[in-house]
């Protein structure tokens, strides 16, 4: 029987260079159980205390209606926030704005609650999910979103701070990833954000990536 998929989110950041869009990624340590040494998003399973979190601004109203959770707003703003905390946990780049995440028992959102900052919603848009083969161990139905530079909290000052969960933190050029180590959904990823940023006409629409019989499958809503 194929185990169940677990809830993760992802936070795709990218921002302009002279060299053209880049998108932060770090490497999964050679011990992970899941994807090691590896080169992924930012990102990981959603926790219970995600639900309990008060975000300082909402997420798109829109967003749940693609984001396979049965049109629920409340669970689709519960992946954003996952996303945020866990972007926030391994890298140090906080989407966020001033306010309370309210009193919530994980020593995240309680460092931010001390600085007065909760996560800024607002800033996210989704983009795409993925779910592990059926034939995997360990499974997660992941959802992507993504977030321009400009709008982390403190930006032009901010730094990356990795933790032993990604290593490596560096900023990376969408289209030529070729010499670091990716899986086949992060290199998907990677060419729908491209096409999604530099020409917005010719993006299919809102993907769900997984793979059947070892094949490539996907499908995608608008």
């Amino acid at each position: 029987m194929a185990v169940k998929p677990k809830d993760a989110a992802s936070l795709l950041i990218h921002r302009q260079s002279d060299g053209g869009h880049e998108v932060l990624m770090g490497r999964r340590p050679v011990k992970s159980r899941f994807m090691p040494n590896v080169f992924v998003f930012p990102g990981g399973a959603v926790d219970p205390c995600d639900a309990r979190v008060k975000p300082a601004t909402s997420l798109m109203s829109d967003c749940a209606k693609h984001m396979a959770v049965a049109g629920s707003k409340a669970r689709a703003q519960t992946m954003a926030v996952a996303a945020v905390r866990e972007t926030f946990e391994e890298t140090g780049v906080l989407i966020g704005q001033p306010g309370n995440p309210g009193t919530v028992k994980d020593a995240t959102w309680q460092t931010l609650a001390s600085q007065n900052m909760s996560a800024d919603l607002s800033a996210l848009q989704y983009f795409a999910r993925a779910t592990t083969p059926a034939d995997q161990p360990i499974r997660f139905h992941a959802r992507f979103f993504v977030c321009d530079w400009t709008r982390v909290a403190n930006h032009e000052q901010a730094e990356l701070k990795q933790n032993d969960e990604l290593l490596d933190l560096q900023w990376v050029p969408i289209n030529n990833p070729e010499s670091l180590p990716l899986r086949t959904i992060t290199r998907f990823m990677l060419d729908e954000l491209s096409t999604w940023l530099t020409e917005p006409d010719a993006w299919q629409g809102y993907p769900h990536f997984t793979q059947k019989a070892g094949q490539r499958w996907v499908q995608r809503t608008r």
